[in-house]
């Protein structure tokens, strides 16, 4: 009797040889990722020196430190994303040749004329216009947010900053004033000069919140991205760190005078004013997360 041996037909028959190995887990499911593997490597040399000079920056200036985290949290909000990009088929589209060399004609005239911000900024245009061509509009639909997170790491301009943290002194200055008023304190404001019967302090530059601000605007966006729930409440939620931040400083400048008024000028040297600036990071954080749960408590109750 003859013996016949059947094969059965295997889920992945009938396939590309690369889809075929992408779906048993072999080595041709990620080498269709080596060419953007390799377009990586040779953006990364081409930066290397624009991404040097920032961490530098952030190393000097402690309200810039936070630089170091933005590219560990633009890693993770692609990489908490990485099956819905596995499971995207990889495609091109041509305006990512365009978008790239912007990027790059962005880069050299920063270079060129030595505006620094220009040629950071170029860095996650360049990225975007690479995945762009070499992954598709919807791979790149995925992990555009974790590309434009980058901008986060990007110290604002000295000039547009130290201007605006002028304004910022000024404004702080005042509502500080009044509110002291309306405790009782005897205090004149006289532009960013608070006088007191028996001594006058400044509110300096470190003493604004704009040196916080761009911080606490990277980590409230960073946390509503990652909150559940409506798009109301997330875009809510990341509006929300500049102007809470303005609210947790403008706490500390009127503890820091109250405890000058009834202290003395040593509150001004003690621990408290020295640890002030983290204790308004701190309390800006906390602030937005009670905000979360409100708004998360709101968004529950209105689908009942």
């Amino acid at each position: 009797m003859d013996q016949t041996t059947s094969l059965a037909a295997g889920p992945t028959d009938g396939l590309p040889l690369a889809d075929r190995a992408a779906c048993d887990g072999l080595p041709g499911g990620r080498a269709r990722w080596l060419p953007v593997a390799i377009a990586l490597a040779a953006l990364g040399a081409i930066y290397a020196p624009v991404v040097g000079a920032m961490a530098v920056e952030w190393t000097t200036y402690p309200s810039l430190s936070h630089g170091f985290a933005v590219p560990l949290v633009s890693a993770y909000l692609i990489w908490r994303r990485r099956d819905s990009i596995a499971a995207e088929p990889l495609g091109s589209a041509s305006a990512g040749l365009t978008v790239l060399a912007v990027a790059l004609a962005l880069l050299a005239a920063g270079v060129l004329t030595g505006e620094s911000f220009a040629s950071r900024l170029s860095l996650p245009v360049a990225l975007l216009g690479m995945m762009l061509y070499l992954a598709g509009p919807r791979v790149t639909r995925l992990v555009w947010p974790g590309i434009a997170y980058l901008v986060f790491m990007i110290p604002f301009p000295y000039v547009l900053l130290r201007a605006v943290a002028f304004q910022s002194r000024l404004l702080e200055a005042e509502v500080t004033g009044r509110i002291l008023h309306w405790l009782g304190v005897p205090v004149t404001q006289q532009g960013v000069m608070l006088h007191l019967p028996s001594m006058t302090l400044e509110v300096a530059d470190d003493c604004s919140a704009v040196r916080a601000i761009p911080a606490l605007v990277a980590l409230g966006v960073a946390y509503a991205h990652l909150q559940p729930g409506a798009v109301w409440t997330r875009v809510t939620l990341a509006v929300s760190a500049a102007p809470l931040g303005l609210v947790a400083n403008l706490v500390r400048l009127v503890l820091t005078v109250l405890g000058a008024y009834h202290v003395g000028p040593a509150t001004l040297t003690s621990s408290f004013h020295r640890l002030s600036g983290t204790a308004v990071f701190v309390a800006a954080v906390f602030l937005q997360a009670a905000l979360g749960q409100v708004l998360s408590r709101m968004t529950r109750t209105g689908h009942r």
